[in-house]
């Protein structure tokens, strides 16, 4: 299935022009939640999913104390996970402190198998719903897909048993 984008209209600047533009948005087509995932590695490895639970729950306990060691750690073709931080600028070196750090993060770098994964992706725009509800319908305005839908609602419903 791949990506899917949506076009969305966006305000770039601060000024006073205010200059909309067009931009392609992600859209995200689930989520998969670790339980799951866990249950798709049980079934590709063969082995109990309690298993990988605590395997991936350990890597994510040591990956943790590393990383709050202030260290990079690397994951193979997975990636990298690096502790980093943003903060306020200042006009004078005397004034930088721990204080002017604004927030604390950890970026990702993917590693080769997600950057191939990525370049090998497909994507495509999501296809338009209509929202447009002004004629009082509850479909948007659409007939089920299909534009003449004959009878106008006025006719006999279908018999379910034919």
């Amino acid at each position: 299935m791949g990506l899917e984008y949506v076009v969305t209209k966006r305000v770039f600047g601060f000024d006073k022009d205010k200059n909309e533009k067009y931009v392609a948005k992600s859209v995200r087509s689930g989520k998969v939640n670790f339980a799951k995932m866990c249950r798709k590695v049980s079934e590709l490895c063969g082995v109990h999913r309690k298993v990988v639970d605590l395997v991936v729950s350990g890597l994510v306990d040591k990956m943790a104390e590393d990383i709050d060691d202030g260290k990079s750690v690397q994951m193979g073709e997975f990636g990298i996970f690096t502790p980093t931080i943003r903060a306020k600028s200042t006009d004078d070196e005397k004034e930088v402190s721990s204080k002017s750090i604004v927030q604390r993060k950890i970026l990702f770098y993917p590693g080769k198998i997600f950057k191939n994964t990525l370049e090998d992706m497909n994507i495509t725009r999501r296809a338009e719903i209509e929202t447009d509800y002004t004629d009082g319908s509850s479909n948007g305005g659409n007939n089920g897909g299909n534009p003449d839908s004959g009878d106008d609602g006025k006719g006999e419903a279908p018999d379910p048993a034919a």
